[in-house]
């Protein structure tokens, strides 16, 4: 008879320490470290570029709120001034990943990491604490999250970029062949005017 690891229960060969390299560990603790701190960066930039987008659309700050939240609020204010206000130029940053990343943030921020103390193998172990639920994830390793830091990292750079850049005002005419963008630069204006007339409506 044998067990999990293929051993014979019968044999007298079976090690009594575990001899599961350490160095799993150590790159598991590399990988989520960097991947917690691009995340973190994300996070920074993300705020950045929602605080200026709406100084710029709303200077009266009745749309401060927006870059307000947690990371998922803010995420999907940013999707949500992309859509309303594409004169904005945000180059779609995130690319549509930040729900899933921040969620990875959380199962790995939150999780405890089983190591197989024979194989090597590990686990990233997420319990509930309203209940007895375990949630066991198989899919997460070192490579995996190395790669999601790359993705985080990338993000991150690009939303530095587009929120350097956001101050350099650009004419009607750099977007003749945008007629998206043209069409929200002058609702945007339009709004503006509006608001003035009303400011001056109130004021007599």
């Amino acid at each position: 008879m044998t067990d999990d690891h293929g051993w014979s229960l019968d044999d007298d060969d079976i090690p009594d320490e575990p001899y599961a390299d350490p160095a799993i560990r150590s790159g598991y603790q590399n990988a989520l470290g960097r991947f917690i701190m691009a995340h973190n960066e994300v996070d920074f930039w993300m705020s950045a570029i929602l605080e200026k987008s709406v100084q710029i659309i709303a200077p009266d700050g009745s749309l401060n709120h927006l870059a307000l939240g947690d990371f998922s609020a803010r995420a999907t204010s940013l999707v949500l001034l992309m859509r309303v206000a594409p004169h904005l130029c945000l180059g779609g940053v995130g690319n549509g990943r930040l729900p899933e990343l921040n969620g990875m943030r959380n199962s790995l921020a939150h999780g405890h990491f089983e190591q197989d103390r024979y194989s090597g193998t590990f686990e990233i172990v997420n319990r509930k604490h309203k209940s007895f639920q375990v949630k066991r994830l198989r899919n997460l390793n070192e490579a995996s999250i190395n790669a999601a830091a790359d993705e985080l990292e990338h993000i991150a750079g690009h939303m530095e970029a587009v929120h350097g850049f956001m101050d350099i005002p650009l004419g009607a005419e750099y977007f003749q062949d945008d007629p998206v963008i043209l069409k929200s630069i002058e609702l945007w204006e339009l709004m503006v005017i509006e608001d003035k007339k009303t400011t001056t409506k109130d004021g007599e």
